[in-house]
């Protein structure tokens, strides 16, 4: 194993040392910021046993003597605790180590979390190292994180500086894609529309990234919604055809008993009210049970209140020969502590199906949080409310396509059931234009409309 401190002006100029020194097999080890500009310290042949052995004679070095013994006249200091990489140096140099690996003389450095200083050299000449490898992939990999070392201080900080160096090396490679992508203007051009429609950086770059860079700029927006048509999951069958119990779960607010009124008129229209029923878990909100036997007295369907797990089961025993029953669960926040009670009760219950609900009108980090929170539950899809509402429809699609959840419906107003459509990847992204052009356009003043 051979390892080496790199010093360039920035990380690009490292990695690219590190390839040229090392090859495409090069692990690093650590890296920092020094007044030279990055320092990068990696090693080619990695032995990750070698290095645990090293950890271990260094962590036994480190140790107070139970009895004072005589001095050794070629004993080294011993390293400190928090210095990684010179403990390693200092371990790999001792005669049980030596038959696994050998250190260079250059490999001795200062860990990035201890103060830049001289460290320990090696107790032995380094024999000439073997040449690395060749691969035709030039892939870095990142060094994994040592499993037993004594202190859980060091174990910590290790696991924090991989996490750093990783994020650092992400952003720097996404900086470089970003800057490959500018210099096509169709790719330009179609990265600013899709942040414009509120994608995220994600499917942004891997979006841009299909689109040649020899497109004709009359025909770059029409590919670039092509390539988002065919990301987005769309569920083949119709879940009010498939029948059975299906539970509606989202956050409050997201129009759950809206819905599921606009389901079951929707349901009642092609079927008629004998063969639903509408089942209501929100019983301690104040008016959540009520807008729902609203709806029922509506379109003459029975309505039933479930307040515990064991209720439920119950309950859905009863109502099984109905051809579909839709529960309306409770409305909470997706860091609410009631939230995985309600889950739960969905889980107890068999043979029912989920879908999420979630308002196309939030941020693409609260969707992802709220999918996240509700994974629980195992939603089979996604109804995708409050179209209408937003402006920037790419953020609740980039969800759809990062979780990869089916969307099933689409609704977007309060008519019942009018404004519910059957999800349709090319409606929804020919949609995009036309929401941010609603949403960017300014307010008219009711002074200006016509009063009868």
């Amino acid at each position: 194993m051979k390892i080496k401190r790199f010093v360039a002006a920035d990380m690009r100029t490292a990695l690219r040392m590190v390839r040229a020194e090392h090859g495409p097999d090069a692990v690093i080890l650590s890296n920092r910021r020094t007044e030279e500009g990055v320092e990068i310290v990696a090693a080619s042949n990695y032995d990750e046993d070698a290095v645990q052995r090293a950890l271990i004679e260094a962590q036994r070095a480190s140790e107070p003597a139970p009895a004072p013994a005589a001095p050794t006249p070629a004993a080294a200091p011993a390293p400190a605790p928090h210095d990684f990489a010179a403990a390693m140096a200092a371990a790999l140099a001792t005669p049980t180590a030596r038959a696994v690996s050998v250190l260079p003389p250059e490999v001795v450095m200062a860990h990035p979390a201890a103060p830049a200083g001289p460290a320990p050299a090696a107790s032995a000449p380094a024999p000439e190292p073997a040449p690395p490898a060749a691969s035709p992939a030039p892939t870095l990999a990142a060094v994994p994180a040592p499993v037993a070392p004594a202190d859980d201080e060091q174990l910590r900080a290790m696991r924090e500086e991989l996490a750093q160096m990783r994020a650092m090396i992400e952003r720097e490679m996404h900086r470089l894609t970003d800057e490959r992508l500018r210099g096509s203007p169709v790719r330009l051009a179609a990265m600013e529309l899709m942040e414009d429609y509120g994608f995220d950086a994600g499917i942004t770059r891997d979006i841009v990234l299909e689109l040649p860079a020899d497109t004709p700029m009359h025909r770059g927006r029409g590919l670039m919604l092509g390539l988002i048509s065919r990301r987005l999951p769309v569920c083949p069958v119709d879940p009010l055809e498939a029948g059975g119990v299906i539970a509606l779960v989202g956050p409050t607010g997201a129009g759950k008993t809206t819905t599921i009124a606009k389901l079951a008129a929707r349901f009642v229209a092609e079927h008629g009210p004998r063969d639903i029923a509408l089942v209501t878990t929100d019983t301690s909100r104040i008016g959540g049970r009520e807008q729902l036997y609203g709806y029922g007295r509506q379109l003459g369907i029975a309505v039933h209140e479930a307040d515990s797990d064991a209720a439920l089961i119950q309950l859905l025993q009863r109502l099984q020969d109905y051809r579909l029953v839709l529960v309306d669960t409770a409305g909470l926040g997706q860091r609410d502590r009631a939230l995985a009670n309600q889950l739960n009760w969905l889980r107890a219950a068999r043979n029912v199906s989920t879908l999420l609900v979630l308002p196309a009108n939030s941020h693409f980090a609260d969707l992802d949080e709220v999918v996240r929170r509700f994974g629980p539950a195992r939603p089979q899809g996604v109804v995708l409310t409050k179209v209408d509402e937003t402006g920037r429809l790419g953020s609740a699609l980039s969800v759809v396509v990062d979780h990869q959840l089916p969307l099933t419906w689409v609704t977007d107003g309060q008519r019942v059931p009018e404004d519910l459509h059957r999800a349709n990847a090319a409606s929804l992204v020919l949609r995009l234009e036309d929401l941010r052009r609603a949403a960017d356009k300014p307010n008219i003043p009711e002074a200006d409309h016509a009063v009868a």
